[in-house]
């Protein structure tokens, strides 16, 4: 009753009685009005004599369980004491130490019983949880050191007998509760390690994760389901089934025993690997022989589950600690990689192959161990490996229709796994950090292959869960809580193709009800966060803010992946779908015309969408697009009709808006080569009632206007980058091919740039293609065409005669000759006249008359017909051949 009185000042009231009835740890505060009681030396000595004889008094009359928990509150609250009574830290020192001393006495002097195991726990909780971090460190080495162990071999004795608790299906979890105590004091400890002799909780960190997973693994690694007598035990299998999950039922020992795993990640991390990798190893080869099994009994219910549900419960366990070791789950925080996991991989990444480590990464089909160089490798990326490894085996056994040999609650720790750590390590921000890890950022940096890759199996997972595992609410509710994961991700490239394969998902076996719901579901959420942010009054003001910009980049990225995403049987959602989009994202050209990053994804929606959905459309939905185009190109042309082009310093990315602008020109082109239009009647329904054009649907217009953008700013530095140069000659040539008539229609300005364009381009054979095309259908005389294709005659004469080429060239080149000696046919003679006066041995002039007599007999005069030419061009092959290596110039 002394130390009752003491927790109120001396008065025991009625509330306090009713607060010590209801618990069994009560804190113990003296007020200063005990100090000169309890500091006088001899009341001190009184004190801990009492403690001593307390402890005397507990080992003597523990038949009497009453009078046992009585003696152990008396404990627990000593170990509680603290406040006003202790007038400085000397005497809380002091006073600890005699405390832990007589606490390892007690405790290595009995022999524990399963009623004391919690007033024990609660003991050593209030010591570390009560006293400054200072005193438990003042304390002599050798004392905290003993302390430490006798904490840890406690830890490990309480484990074992909870786990017996949960065999044996006690009502009483005594040892349970017991062991979440010990487990919440390391934790206490271990976040306060920075206060602590360097490394000293390492090894008690090992031997309490060790113990927790043989607790948890079946024998003979393991002693989970292991009776006193060594009798397995399947009945309360299925009475934990209609437990909470896990996952939540033991959040709070896995929170510490993942934290102890980060503390030893040396030790934890490549044990997590080796055991996760040896069970998925165990559990392909047992799914292989139970089929083999199936296939050749006519009595499925002889099959014997127990190996497969042992490597079950043996995966769930390892699957729920990876969890927790690699990552928090934090509520309403950015979540970071913890520090412990970041510095363990940035330690070893000196021994790390990067390569080996983003091969094993994407090959979860495979064993890691067959890859050679696998012990080079990442361990915090090999043990993500082990898990992909391990959905990878369940998703092939869906697929070989042995998904009822398959464990949902398997497929629920998956998902749940591979949410928690999306979260942490997808994207990874190393803004976010004083330090990274190389081999992490670079396989889950933004922007990298490894980040891509892992984003598209993850969609390929969720796709395939909500398509198997339907009828398991449980497990498709975690696959839609990763996927909801993913989309929170609104990095760009994530956002790309996420929608690409949430789209096509859509479209895979569902019905058509489930196909309509699935589109509201998806399209109708990204329309609304649209079109809600853009109409803000206020948007023009916000518009430039970060966080709106991001929203805008993510939003279009997302209009990317949509597009990409076309295909015949959902060209008419998407089509319908877009157009909606093309001409918000038009007026976002003018909020965003300083902003070269938003202007170019802009024009990246529009490519897409003629890329991918232009040889689907009729006359009418044609002309729509067309008509968008148009106007974004008028846009385009606004914004920039002051900008200069004339930086040859500059880098090849400055100028992506006008490889954007040449591709889009291009994919329009393109449907007037690849047009399945006709065929689609899904389509052609859908055009029914709109009238088209009263003039015939062309790209003619739009293209066009394009060129006049292009062309005045195509110089001659810019020429020189090979993606600029080749998507300009590939745009040109189309143009040529499809509309030569337009070329000499040309602004005098623009026509003269063209033509020193493509004399700049003559080693392309786009250009020479170009050349072909733009005479052979304009033979007309004295035009400004006629005028500047004749300097072009000389140009490829000289190639093909007096110049070494390949015969991709010799062919595109020959057909541009063709045509150029049809139009200039005299200037072909005088080109042929000098040459053959310039020669000085006989033999070659004859050789080279013979030839050229030889080259043009079959087309005198030449004309464009299809049968003249192909007989040319069989004469120049024999041509160049015969003479080619005459006149070279090397």
């Amino acid at each position: 009753m002394l130390l009752l009185a003491l927790t109120d000042g001396g008065s025991l009231g009625r509330h306090y009685i009713a607060m010590f009835e209801a618990t069994q740890n009560v804190m113990l505060k003296p007020t200063e009005t005990w100090r000169e009681a309890l500091l006088d030396t001899r009341v001190m000595d009184l004190f801990f004599t009492l403690l001593c004889l307390l402890s005397c008094v507990h080992r003597k009359i523990r038949e009497d369980s009453d009078m046992a928990q009585d003696s152990l509150q008396c404990l627990a609250q000593l170990a509680s004491m603290h406040g006003p009574v202790f007038p400085d830290e000397g005497a809380q020192v002091s006073y600890l130490a005699h405390l832990v001393e007589g606490l390892l006495s007690m405790i290595n002097g009995i022999e524990i019983e399963d009623s004391e195991a919690m007033g024990i726990s609660n003991i050593i909780s209030n010591l570390i949880t009560m006293f400054p971090r200072t005193c438990l460190t003042a304390l002599p080495s050798d004392l905290f050191t003993s302390f430490i162990n006798c904490l840890t071999l406690l830890t490990c004795s309480f484990g074992r007998s909870a786990a017996l608790e949960e065999v044996l299906d006690k009502d009483d979890m005594v040892y349970m509760e017991a062991y979440d105590k010990l487990l919440e004091s390391w934790l206490t400890l271990v976040q306060d390690e920075e206060h602590f002799p360097r490394g000293c909780f390492v090894q008690p960190a090992i031997q309490v994760f060790n113990s927790y997973i043989q607790c948890h693994l079946a024998a003979p690694d393991g002693t989970r389901n292991l009776s006193v007598n060594g009798i397995s035990s399947h009945e309360e299998e299925e009475i934990n089934e209609l437990q909470e999950d896990d996952r939540e039922l033991f959040c709070d020992q896995l929170s510490s025993i993942g934290m102890l795993g980060r503390v030893a990640a040396d030790h934890c991390i490549p044990l997590l690997t080796n055991l996760l990798e040896d069970r998925v190893t165990r559990l392909h080869g047992q799914l292989q022989r139970t089929q083999q099994h199936l296939m050749a009994t006519s009595d499925p219910e002889s099959m014997d589950r127990k190996v497969l549900d042992d490597l079950y419960e043996d995966i769930h366990w390892l699957i729920l600690v990876s969890g927790y070791v690699l990552a928090d789950d934090c509520q309403g925080e950015t979540p970071l990689i913890p520090s412990e996991v970041m510095e363990f991989s940035i330690k070893h990444s000196t021994e790390v192959d990067i390569n080996t480590t983003l091969q094993i990464l994407g090959s979860p089909g495979e064993k890691a161990s067959s890859i050679p160089g696998c012990n080079r490798t990442d361990s915090v990326i090999r043990l993500l490996s082990a898990v992909l490894r391990t959905s990878e085996v369940e998703s092939r056994a869906t697929r070989a229709s042995l998904t009822g040999l398959l464990s949902p609650q398997m497929g629920k720790d998956i998902m749940w796994f591979l949410r928690r750590w999306a979260k942490t390590y997808l994207l990874v921000d190393e803004k976010l950090y004083e330090q990274i890890s190389i081999p992490l950022i670079t396989a889950f940096g933004a922007d990298t292959e490894g980040a891509q890759w892992i984003v598209g199996y993850l969609l390929e997972k969720v796709i395939n869960n909500l398509s198997v595992w339907s009828s398991e609410p449980g497990l498709a509710n975690d696959t839609v809580e990763l996927l909801v994961t993913l989309v929170e991700k609104r990095e760009s490239p994530v956002q790309r193709t996420l929608m690409k394969a949430l789209v096509l998902g859509g479209f895979a076996h569902m019905d058509s009800d489930a196909k309509q719901q699935y589109w509201a579901e998806v399209l109708h959420p990204l329309q609304q966060r649209f079109l809600n942010l853009i109409n803000q009054e206020n948007f023009a003001q916000i518009s430039q803010q970060e966080a709106v910009k991001q929203e805008i980049i993510a939003t279009l990225e997302a209009l990317c992946g949509i597009a990409e995403a076309t295909q015949i049987d959902n060209v008419v959602q998407l089509f319908s779908f877009l157009m909606d989009f093309l001409s918000s994202c038009i007026g976002l050209m003018e909020v965003y015309s300083n902003t070269p990053e938003t202007i170019n994804l802009i024009i990246e929606v529009f490519v897409e969408v003629a890329h991918k959905q232009i040889c689907y459309l009729g006359e009418a939905k044609c002309m729509k697009l067309y008509e968008a185009c148009l106007t974004l190109l008028q846009v385009y042309a606004k914004n920039n009709q002051n900008r200069k082009r004339c930086d040859a310093g500059a880098e090849e990315e400055q100028y992506q808006d006008l490889l954007l602008i040449m591709e889009l020109l291009t994919n329009l082109l393109s449907k007037e080569f690849i047009d399945f239009s006709d065929t689609d009647e899904v389509f052609r329904n859908q055009d029914q009632g709109t009238p088209a054009s009263s003039r015939p649907v062309s790209a003619a217009d739009v293209v066009l206007y394009g060129v006049n953008i292009v062309l005045p700013l195509m110089s001659q530095d810019l020429l020189k980058f090979p993606s600029l140069c080749n998507q300009y000659y590939k745009l040109i040539t189309f143009i040529c091919e499809i509309f030569p008539e337009k070329i000499p229609q040309l602004p005098e300005e623009l026509f003269k740039s063209l033509m020193f364009s493509l004399e700049l381009g003559m080693t392309s054979p786009f250009v020479v293609c170009a050349l072909y095309f733009v005479c052979a259908k304009n033979q007309e005389k004295d035009t400004p065409l006629f005028i500047a294709t004749r300097h072009f005659l000389k140009l490829v004469f000289d190639m093909l005669v007096l110049q070494k080429h390949n015969t991709e060239m010799t062919v595109a080149a020959g057909e541009a000759l063709y045509a150029l000696v049809c139009l200039h046919q005299a200037e072909y003679s005088e080109l042929v006249e000098a040459l053959l006066s310039s020669q000085r041995d006989a033999v070659i002039y004859q050789r080279l008359a013979d030839a050229f007599n030889k080259l043009t007999a079959s087309s005198s005069p030449p004309t464009m017909d299809r049968k003249q030419k192909v007989a040319f061009l069989k004469s120049l092959e024999e041509f160049v051949s015969n003479v080619g290596g005459l006149l070279c110039v090397k």
